[in-house]
């Protein structure tokens, strides 16, 4: 079951002080409602009444999903130990995210029955052979969905609010995880961080093998 705790939220504009939810667990079965919110990415938002004050509230949670088999602990901005789930996790997929997107990513790999190292290694070609046409700037690229032959990715480009969409071969996914297989990965145990900076490593240990 989905667990919450109301606390007093002062809002930094006008000084009112209100009531706010916060999860500090969601269960996908138990509360659907909570996943889209999580997918529309607005389940850490507040507004306050008085003055329409807004805010993205960033706090430690756990999302589970007993019928996919993964639980994600989001821990903000990286700090902090991960959060104890109440539910037994042998077998489950365990992973730690930094903020509402990444966990929303997670969702969105895992209800597609896809391995999130491999997903991480293809944003990470893909990255390399667009970035020149937006000027080797830094992008950052999230998973948005698979349909047949395709995967597609949104794109975020600096100074632009708009993803821009690419997509790729379900082949080149194949060949990730066929990468993964030579260097025989194993999840580590706890909550792994499976992100960017891994799929690099990755790929630097299967160039140097």
């Amino acid at each position: 079951m989905s667990t919450e705790i109301i606390k007093d939220i002062v809002c930094p504009q006008c000084g009112e002080t209100q009531k706010y939810r916060l999860y500090t667990s969601v269960n996908a079965q138990q509360n659907p409602e909570l996943k889209q919110s999580i997918l529309d990415e607005t389940l850490f938002d507040w507004r306050c009444q008085r003055c329409s004050y807004f805010a993205a509230m960033a706090y430690p949670f756990v999302y589970l999903d007993n019928q996919a088999g993964y639980v994600v602990c989001v821990t903000p901005g990286g700090a902090g130990s991960a959060v104890e789930a109440t539910e037994p996790l042998k077998g489950y997929v365990r992973r730690r995210v930094k903020n509402l997107a990444e966990l929303k990513e997670k969702i969105l790999i895992f209800d597609s029955g896809l391995d999130d190292l491999a997903v991480e290694l293809m944003k990470n070609a893909l990255c390399t052979i667009i970035r020149r046409s937006y000027g080797n700037a830094r992008l950052h690229a999230y998973f948005s969905k698979a349909e047949g032959e395709k995967m597609d990715f949104a794109i975020f480009v600096p100074r632009q609010l708009e993803p821009v969409y690419h997509s790729t071969r379900v082949e080149v996914y194949k060949q990730s995880q066929e990468v993964l297989r030579t260097l025989d990965y194993t999840d580590p145990e706890g909550f792994a961080t499976v992100d960017a900076r891994l799929a690099k490593r990755m790929i630097e240990e299967y160039q140097n093998a």
